[in-house]
């Protein structure tokens, strides 16, 4: 199978970075070996009008001390599994656990870009040892420092942009995580009508701070932003036009099959729980 592992940087590229990847780091970091002090693995994704989005990664096993050593077969073979399975997310680059770029992440990132056929590894990083409190998330690009175009004096590396991008199946998993956040005790999942509660309770939210915001401005309180002020109107031309009877008659139909699938299921829990009793009875 052809690996497609070669993706084209421009000097300026954006890097979103999927949930799933950091908890993938930091497991690979728990399960690390005795006396290893950081990890690092290869980043999977896509490169799409100037912004590389990592969704997903892999371990690598590697050594540092007086030489570095990875084990970029280990590398390949995993990198093949995961092409047969999600052939449009190519290898982008490689992460490291730690907030220090050192001679050894030039070495290995000169192994990535040999395994990108030349073309330019992204380097994420991980601050698993809680810097002032954070555990701060880094992305950067190297640049080559040579004389002239035959000889090479080492490498820098830049910082890019970073963000967090989440879906809304994500977001749900996150909002349950952080319910532990001063509390050790397990958490569960939100039902339907639990999660439909707290999203209409953060729209409410979210449509009573404009309403203030947007009184505050005209009462002259304070001095609006253009930028928002563009945002908002945006916002309001995207809603499709409708009256409130035929918004009403939606979102009540909505809400009618949602609570029908959650009798459904009800109900079925309550006849399964009735025929295993029925057949514990018959033995």
């Amino acid at each position: 199978m052809q690996r497609e592992t070669s993706i084209f940087l421009p000097t300026q590229v954006n890097v979103k970075v999927h949930p799933v990847v950091i908890f993938n780091i930091l497991d690979h970091y728990i399960r690390r070996n005795v006396g290893q002090d950081r990890v690092i693995g290869t980043l999977l994704g896509y490169y799409n009008d100037g912004v590389i989005e990592i969704r997903n990664c892999f371990p690598v096993v590697h050594s540092e001390g007086e030489q570095v050593a990875v084990e970029m077969e280990f590398q390949r073979k995993m990198l093949d599994l995961h092409l047969k399975s999600s052939p449009k997310e190519p290898i982008v680059g490689w992460y490291a656990t730690g907030n220090d770029i050192n001679e050894n992440s030039v070495i290995i990132n000169n192994f990535y870009r040999e395994e990108m056929n030349g073309q330019t590894p992204i380097h994420l990083t991980l601050d698993t040892g809680l810097t002032n409190d954070t555990m701060g998330i880094h992305a950067y690009h190297a640049h080559n420092l040579s004389l002239n175009h035959e000889s090479s004096l080492g490498s820098y590396f830049t910082p890019l942009s970073l963000e967090i991008l989440t879906f809304e199946a994500e977001n749900a998993g996150l909002d349950s995580i952080a319910q532990t956040k001063y509390d050790q005790q397990s958490t569960s999942l939100l039902s339907e009508l639990e999660s439909l509660q707290n999203s209409l309770s953060k729209l409410d939210q979210m449509l009573e701070s404009i309403t203030e915001y947007i009184s505050a401005v005209e009462k002259g309180e304070i001095q609006g932003d253009p930028k928002i002020g563009r945002f908002l109107a945006r916002t309001i031309q995207s809603i499709p036009k409708a009256n409130s009877q035929v918004m009403d008659k939606v979102i009540n139909n909505s809400v009618k099959d949602l609570l029908m699938i959650v009798y459904l299921s009800s109900l079925t829990r309550s006849q399964l729980a009735v025929a295993e009793k029925v057949r514990q009875s018959l033995v």
